[in-house]
């Protein structure tokens, strides 16, 4: 009996390390929204965003179980930098359970934004999605690659209605 007790125990305990999420992710987006730029940023090329202050962007990712235990995704975001030129607007709406070997479209959508913060020259590179979750009432944290990296440039000062001319105005504190 204590030899059960001490298996189920265990078990429990490595729960997290048996999941196991397929990756690297392919981002999805409306052809529209960007470029694939072929032999840029390495071997698969970038996806360049094109950067349309105040609008919004989705992006739509494939969350694959590989693993013999379910999985309830609690959050899927792309991992970001302080003042990110994408900033979050929804993702995830409710918990998805992901049965053993099951998968998930999730649509992560973003608006255009913090472009004060940076200077014509500068860009945001988003290369992997991070997932939240939980199996057997343990909490698992992974962090998958992009198929393809993304890429968001800066604006000219015109095409960023946030910064002033002054460029003392814009640091961040």
């Amino acid at each position: 009996m204590l030899a059960v007790g001490v298996l189920v125990a265990a078990a429990w305990a490595l729960a997290p390390l048996t999941i196991r999420l397929d990756g690297p992710v392919q981002a999805r987006l409306d052809p529209d929204a960007a470029l694939l730029v072929p032999g840029f940023g390495g071997p698969q090329g970038t996806v360049a965003l094109r950067y349309d202050y105040g609008e919004t962007v989705a992006i739509e990712v494939t969350v694959r179980n590989r693993s013999p235990l379910p999985l309830t995704v609690d959050e899927v975001r792309l991992v970001e930098p302080t003042y990110p030129l994408l900033a979050p607007v929804s993702g995830l709406a409710e918990p998805v359970t992901l049965a053993p070997w099951g998968s998930t479209e999730v649509t992560l959508r973003f608006e255009y934004a913090n472009c004060r913060y940076y200077h014509e020259r500068a860009n945001n590179t988003y290369e992997q999605v991070q997932v939240t979750g939980r199996t057997l009432g343990r909490d698992v944290v992974s962090t998958l690659d992009l198929a393809v990296p993304l890429v968001v440039h800066s604006q000219v000062i015109l095409h960023c209605p946030e910064r002033t001319y002054v460029r003392g105005d814009d640091r961040r504190t």
